[in-house]
């Protein structure tokens, strides 16, 4: 199960208790714009890598194109889930911060639905 799509929310609620103003669609589109960013660049990288390496499709494959194989499957992923899992670890909304925005922001709207 995705788990980016969960952790736009807190964002999300933050962003509005300091604008006012809730920007759904805007967080969303970043987040699929960054996805498919990731891919093409992922695609762009695989492409260059296997042609560097002397990949010849529907055949036997030499020494240098298997270790460019095996490392497109292990260490790019690695880099990229390390990268941002180091982005993750400087995300300071944790589940107490994100209660602390929720009460501050059904307050807000309480007293606006009041007046």
């Amino acid at each position: 199960r995705p788990v980016g799509p969960a952790t736009v929310s807190a964002p999300i609620d933050w962003d509005e208790l300091e604008t006012g103003e809730r920007k759904e669609g805007v967080y969303f589109a970043a987040w699929h714009l960054a996805e498919k960013l990731a891919l093409g660049v992922a695609a762009g990288v695989t492409g260059l890598a296997l042609a560097a390496s002397g990949f010849v499709p529907n055949q036997g494959q030499g020494a240098s194109a298997l270790l460019a194989m095996r490392l497109l499957l292990s260490f790019f992923p690695l880099a990229c889930f390390s990268a941002g899992a180091l982005l993750f670890a400087r995300f300071g909304l944790d589940r107490a911060a994100h209660a602390r925005v929720q009460r501050e922001l059904d307050a807000t709207r309480s007293c606006a639905a009041a007046a």
